[in-house]
């Protein structure tokens, strides 16, 4: 099978937060498991872990254990840490080959507190993460941004850290009200810092195979955001990806390849929205 390569518009990375205003839309799931799969395809590629329940940390650090059976996997450095001392670089851990990671801690909580107290103005605020951020974007290809739901603060800062957003859309009422709500932000976002921020497409999840509320939130969707919005391929339920979460990635079983071989078909498609958009910058979403 024949991958999309990555053509990016300049030599440091591409820059994607993968969002949705509602908690359990499986956006941390489609971060690991894009990540994942564009490394395997020789793209070097950075998961930042804006979430203090660090789900994508823990989900990648499983995932390096796995691969070094026989080593001490410990982290350091939290991003926390880095903020608090004015800097990521160092923080990163590797994962495996082409897959970094900035990892998070419960001790994220208090980054809203440090923002309040380190900040004279609203725009220093948002553009916080994205300071710390800029230099380490020579070192990448592509960095996916994990964000936890509801959390204004986080929301704002990987937004204008970003070149482009991912929506996940768990096919349920309240994750389709979770995605328009978060392209409002997004648009102000837009608007007030003119960021030129594109929303690469709408990653459907689905809650049950086949399911008539699905297909009924499937239809809605593209009534709101537009077919040519939403991503061809769609992400099944599939009780293997929760194993991930608990055990890290495997590819070891029929199972497995059944996740994999999905998620290559995503990062595909993934691929080739960024490089239409790439090739087509025009700051419009």
């Amino acid at each position: 099978m024949s991958f999309e390569r990555l053509n990016k518009s300049s030599d440091r990375a591409i820059t994607v937060t993968v969002g949705n205003y509602k908690g359990g839309a499986g956006k941390t799931t489609n971060t690991v498991l894009i990540s994942y799969m564009l490394a395997k395809r020789g793209i070097r590629s950075l998961v930042l872990d804006l979430d203090p329940q660090s789900n994508a940390t823990k989900s990648l650090m499983l995932t390096k254990s796995i691969n070094e059976p026989d080593g001490v996997i410990t982290i350091e450095k939290t991003i926390m840490k880095g903020i608090q001392e004015g800097s990521f670089k160092g923080l990163e851990v590797k994962i495996m080959e082409n897959l970094f990671l900035l990892p998070s801690f419960i001790d994220f909580e208090d980054f809203p507190k440090h923002l309040y107290q380190n900040t004279l103005t609203e725009e220093e605020e948002d553009f916080f993460i994205n300071n710390l951020l800029e230099p380490l974007k020579e070192d990448y290809d592509v960095i996916l941004i994990d964000v936890p739901p509801m959390s204004k603060e986080v929301t704002r800062n990987a937004v204008v850290s970003s070149d482009y957003v991912l929506i996940s859309l768990q096919t349920h009422e309240r994750s389709l009200t979770g995605a328009e709500s978060y392209i409002q932000e997004l648009d102000k976002l837009n608007r007030r810092y003119n960021l030129g921020l594109t929303v690469v497409g709408i990653l459907p999840v689905l809650q049950k195979n086949g399911g008539t509320v699905d297909e009924y939130i499937m239809e809605t969707a593209r009534n709101s955001f537009g077919s040519d919005n939403m991503f061809k391929n769609i992400v099944p339920q599939m009780e293997r990806i929760k194993r991930f979460d608990i055990n890290g990635i495997t590819e070891k079983d029929r199972h497995d390849e059944k996740v994999i071989s999905k998620y290559k078909d995503v990062t595909d498609e993934f691929i080739e929205r960024l490089n239409f958009y790439e090739e087509n910058k025009d700051g419009e979403y």
